[in-house]
């Protein structure tokens, strides 16, 4: 089996083989071995090749790690700080991208909507004059009810630096000695820190939540996130271009407290680095069943007045009534 983990992890299999199933990989072993079994029915064997790839990358030809033995698995996962499991957002504001600095109108209703009220506007984004301006007009826009974020329109996902910030839960978290994973509604953002640079050239493409790579100074992972798509940093429709660059910094500064703090570029929309921090709550649950979606088939989300409001099924049932 560990040879069979190792021609995976050192880069002597096939690619395409790989890209549809991991297993077809174990199996084209054991036919060299003169065995016809085929594992994809063997459970114990699954669980323990799956297991096994963890230690790996994604894409282990530009990891500079060779494969760890069992034990030391065992030591470097003991080593990592504790985040895994659910969290939620610690300030009350949790849908505006940066919690301390923004402004909204009064709410009529005592917070019992779905989101940012219109005219919601960040305050502390270091734009240039023009999209400033451009920020703005959306703003008044929105609050007239002439615009609205698209995003909750469909299934598509948030993207970064958003998916850190300004959705209504930030991601389940998986710690592993060479990826952090990040599992939101619906997007799954990979941090390597398995010594990996960012890819360059033709190598390079950009990605909804990017391309981040991680490494830790103590108890504090560094991330580098690169190559985004355009898109808003949260309902206000504040934007960003795909020269966007973040540095963020994450840990725990209690046991069931996590801090992110972000520093910002964008060469084509601001004028200096910007810095927003943010805190997630441990949840009470470490594994709770994932409740929240935005893309279930009866749900759907009403934007006529300008801003979010979920509709539920029953409303959309009796609509069809």
């Amino acid at each position: 089996m560990s040879n069979v983990v190792d021609e995976y992890m050192l880069g002597r299999r096939d690619d395409a083989c790989v890209e549809r199933n991991v297993l077809c990989v174990l199996n084209k072993k054991r036919r060299r071995m003169g065995k016809t079994t085929n594992l994809a029915g063997s459970s114990g064997a699954l669980t323990l090749f799956i297991s096994s790839l963890l230690v790996a990358s994604a894409s282990a030809q530009t990891s500079t790690l060779g494969p760890l033995t069992g034990a030391e698995y065992v030591a470097a996962h003991g080593a990592l700080p504790d985040w895994n499991g659910a969290w939620s957002h610690a300030s009350r504001s949790s849908l505006m991208f940066d919690p301390e600095n923004y402004s909204a109108p009064p709410d009529p209703i005592g917070g019992a909507g779905f989101g940012p009220l219109p005219g919601s506007k960040l305050t502390g984004v270091p734009y240039k004059p023009e999209y400033q301006r451009q920020y703005d007009k959306t703003v008044a826009d929105t609050a007239a009810g002439k615009a609205a974020d698209g995003v909750a329109l469909g299934c598509r996902p948030y993207g970064m630096p958003r998916v850190m910030a300004a959705i209504p839960s930030p991601p389940q978290i998986v710690m592993t000695p060479d990826v952090v994973v990040m599992v939101s509604d619906v997007e799954t953002r990979l941090i390597y820190t398995d010594g990996r640079k960012h890819p360059t050239g033709d190598a390079a493409s950009a990605l909804w939540d990017g391309h981040s790579i991680g490494q830790w100074e103590g108890d504090t992972l560094v991330v580098d996130t690169t190559d985004m798509f355009a898109g808003s940093y949260d309902q206000t429709d504040a934007r960003y271009s795909d020269q966007i660059h973040v540095v963020e910094r994450i840990r725990l500064i209690d046991r069931n407290l996590l801090q992110n703090e972000m520093t910002i570029t964008d060469p084509v929309m601001l004028t200096r680095p910007w810095k927003v921090t943010r805190q997630y709550r441990r949840a009470t649950s470490k594994w709770p069943d994932r409740t929240y979606s935005n893309c279930g088939p009866d749900e759907s989300i009403d934007m006529s007045e300008g801003h979010q409001r979920l509709v539920l099924p029953s409303e959309r049932a009796a609509d069809r009534k």
